[in-house]
């Protein structure tokens, strides 16, 4: 199966000086400036990025003389610089259903992203669906949603996947079209896919599974690929943001071609039990140091009197504490108690210091981060495991992936 990374501009400054803490700047723009992971990477750890269309739509996506743009490009590769990674990365694109998941209907039609993967060279396009959940938001209220109005969801999606499909042949598109298999049950997601093989798709792609647990979305998946078997149909299969380690095995045997996921790397910060993927296969919590001027950090804190003087000393004693424990100048327990001095500042209503204690000890103890060959780990050291900003938290998210 080929990877799929879905990409939220998630660059890093090369230059990024993590003992002094700050990214020196040489006059170029964020862009310029910044690195994707397959230019940290010699072998970049996937086979290709998802670009969802609704990320740029608002500010970045633009016209100039009747031409799309996406910040100034026009063609993703060129923005992405992927000509340049040690092996070929294909771009797939979607709609970013998930954003529009409480309207009536997605608000593109099918000629309208058609002529948006093919203008800016996309090698994959996704035709825009309409996601069915069990409930959505009207009004700020959750909406239970009926069988009747799963079933116009499934229908709009199959429309538009026809009218895709038709119009990107018929104006000889240079990407390769996929039609999307929505469902809410075993058998609508059937009926869906056999009506994509009616319209001759050679590539599908199966949404909609994020919200199954394991037995009930591999019980799906293989139903699918059954009905494909059974038509002898010799077409692709991608899923749709999954990545469930202890499944992909089998679905690799089923022929699934492609799926996508930033689970592993968002899991670099939206956790905080599992931060930081070990070389031994096991999860581990991040060091949290918050940046002192950060306003929820501020807001945090609540009603303590400490100076700003003595915010920012405890703030780069942390720092200083974990740069000497990574080079080992620094026992763990001074190494812990000059962290937890400035972490006992925050005001948890979820976590309590003495787990947190526990956590932080496990993971510097254990030194993991010296047992990775990765570019990530290598080059800085303990500093993969410190929660703060996004030079330390997306370059463990992209040793995580």
């Amino acid at each position: 199966m080929k990877y799929f990374l879905p990409d939220w501009e998630d660059r890093v400054y090369p230059h990024f000086n993590f003992e002094e803490d700050f990214s020196p700047s040489i006059s170029k723009s964020a862009y310029e400036e910044s690195v994707y992971a397959h230019e940290i990477f010699a072998e970049p750890p996937y086979d290709g990025l998802l670009i969802s269309l609704a990320l740029y739509a608002d500010k970045h996506l633009y016209f100039e003389n009747e031409k799309p743009l996406i910040r100034g490009f026009n063609d993703i590769r060129k923005y992405l610089r992927l000509d340049g990674a040690s092996k070929p990365l294909a771009v797939m694109g979607d709609c970013g259903a998930f954003s529009y998941v409480n309207h009536d209907v997605p608000p593109v039609t099918p000629k309208e992203v058609a002529d948006l993967y093919h203008a800016l060279k996309f090698d994959f396009g996704i035709s825009p669906d309409h996601i069915i959940l069990d409930s959505i938001t009207v009004d700020g209220k959750p909406y239970t949603l009926s069988r009747k109005e799963k079933e116009a969801r499934r229908k709009i999606t199959l429309t538009n996947a026809d009218e895709f499909l038709k119009y990107a042949k018929a104006n000889a598109m240079r990407f390769t079209p996929l039609g999307v298999v929505q469902g809410y049950d075993e058998t609508s997601y059937r009926e869906s896919l056999h009506q994509l093989l009616d319209m001759n798709y050679e590539y599908v792609a199966i949404g909609g599974l994020v919200r199954y647990p394991n037995q009930e979305l591999q019980k799906v998946v293989e139903a699918l690929m059954s009905e494909i078997r059974r038509r002898r149909k010799e077409v692709k299969v991608h899923l749709l943001g999954v990545l469930r380690p202890a499944l992909m095995a089998r679905f690799n045997e089923l022929g699934a071609s492609s799926f996508d996921s930033a689970s592993f790397m968002r899991k670099a910060w939206l956790r905080s039990t599992m931060n930081y993927l070990g070389a031994d296969g096991k999860w581990y919590a991040s060091i949290r140091v918050p940046q002192s001027f950060n306003p929820l950090f501020k807001k945090s804190i609540g009603a303590r009197s400490i100076s700003h003087e003595q915010l920012l000393k405890m703030e780069r004693a942390a720092l200083r504490a974990l740069s000497d424990y990574g080079r080992k100048r620094l026992s763990l327990s001074a190494t812990l108690s000059a962290v937890m001095e400035y972490d006992s500042l925050l005001e948890r209503e979820s976590e309590n210091l003495k787990k947190l204690h526990t956590r932080y000890s496990h993971t510097l103890e254990s030194r993991i981060w010296e047992r990775c060959p990765c570019e990530v780990c290598r080059t800085i050291g303990v500093h993969v495991v410190i929660f703060r900003g996004t030079n330390r938290n997306k370059r463990r998210g992209m040793h995580n992936t």
